[in-house]
């Protein structure tokens, strides 16, 4: 078995070792360490963004060494992943690659159609259309890029002087098409499954906290979710069916679900392991290594996941509540008496000037724990957190 694997973070590249499979490993210029590049049976330095140089250095590989499938994990390489793919004629994971469309508002219409709950949705060409579309919305939506890989850039609008603001800030975020929708009210939540030839395995339901309006900056994860049974239920049914609407056969999804007063309703899907760290406490609360059961579905090899008696985990993120001058000396251990800490993780600048996050990237760091329930590792996340901000600004 030979996989083409396009960008791996090191906690990924390091899952290579011992895998049933031959790996070449495609990492843009600069991006991997020694340790990285010695994981891989082969290591290839390229920027896989330049479709064109990614299939001509694909196809000499396969022609080489044939390639069984190409394999990608990471946002930002999925459309590399579906080019490359399509030209060698062999399978993707994620896969299969002509199915679930990089644009948000196709796949908005693939989950209307296929039975999901129906959300308003609109493309805007200006700001006149953006008013027009949230005064027919009571003033109630959310607008942002409708490319999948653009990070950032979502705004609400709540009023009609919200609405040129908003129009503001998602077009500095992309030259792309802009996607209205009309803004779901409820509790946040994200879905991990992990698909195998069309069967979705539900592998964790999280709760999540975020800034709210404008920007809805996600600020914590806690998984499990604290939620009851009924609403777990309807949020899994949901997922699994706004999966097969999308055509998602085979890999990771990281499914975004808001439960409104009308039941569950879907965010967005993404092709790919969850970012901020989710995968991480999952491990932490179940022993399950999402990592690694992906990698070895994609190499066709028989495995039994780990089962232990979970517990729960959770991560608060860093954030700013107004403008603040960090502090010259950062806060690395001002939570070690919190039971459960797991890590502090600063990525502030010393004596930098912090606002309140408008983007993913303006997040100051996290802190991350264990503890025997989700709610009880999320509270000690609060209260570590607290402990690092009072240190990390004080003066």
């Amino acid at each position: 078995m030979h996989l083409l694997m396009l960008g791996a973070w090191p906690e990924l590249a390091e899952r290579l070792v011992g895998l049933p499979a031959r790996v070449t490993l495609i990492q843009p210029p600069g991006v991997a360490t020694a340790r990285e590049a010695a994981w891989a049976h082969r290591y290839v330095e390229l920027d896989y963004h330049d479709h064109d140089k990614a299939m001509e250095i694909a196809e000499r590989i396969h022609q080489a060494d044939p390639v069984d499938a190409v394999v990608s994990f990471r946002e930002l390489a999925l459309p590399a992943l579906a080019a490359v793919a399509a030209r060698l004629g062999v399978r993707s994971i994620s896969g299969p690659v002509e199915t679930l469309p990089r644009n948000k508002n196709a796949v908005r219409k693939l989950l209307n159609a296929g039975g999901c709950r129906v959300v308003k949705h609109r493309v805007c060409e200006s700001a006149d259309d953006l008013a027009a579309f949230a005064a027919e919305c009571g003033h109630s939506v959310v607008v942002k890029p409708s490319v999948a890989y653009v990070m950032g850039g979502a705004h609400g609008v709540a009023g009609p002087e919200d609405v040129a603001p908003a129009w503001r800030h998602v077009t500095a975020a992309t030259e792309e098409e802009i996607l209205a929708e009309e803004r779901l009210i409820g509790p946040e939540f994200s879905v991990e499954v992990r698909s195998v030839d069309g069967e979705h395995e539900v592998v964790m339901v999280t709760g999540k906290q975020h800034t709210g309006m404008p920007y809805f900056i996600e600020v914590g994860h806690v998984v499990p979710a604290a939620i009851g049974a009924d609403d777990h239920a309807a949020i899994v049914r949901e997922t699994v069916l706004a999966l097969t609407a999308a055509g998602h056969e085979t890999g990771p999804s990281h499914v975004e679900v808001i439960l409104t007063e009308d039941g569950p309703a879907i965010v967005e899907i993404n092709r790919r392991l969850a970012g901020d760290r989710i995968w991480e406490l999952i491990q932490l609360a179940t022993g399950r290594d999402l990592m690694t059961e992906v990698l070895l579905d994609a190499a066709g090899a028989p495995h039994s996941p780990t089962h232990r008696p979970a517990g729960g985990a959770a991560i608060a993120y860093l954030v700013a509540d107004a403008e603040r001058r960090v502090a010259d000396e950062l806060p690395v251990d001002a939570a070690n008496s919190v039971d459960g800490l797991i890590r502090v993780k600063v990525t502030a600048q010393p004596s930098s000037i912090a606002r309140t996050p408008d983007a993913p990237h303006s997040r100051l760091g996290y802190v991350m724990t264990v503890a025997e329930t989700g709610e009880a590792a999320a509270e000690a996340a609060e209260r570590a957190k607290e402990l690092v901000l009072q240190q990390l600004f004080a003066h």
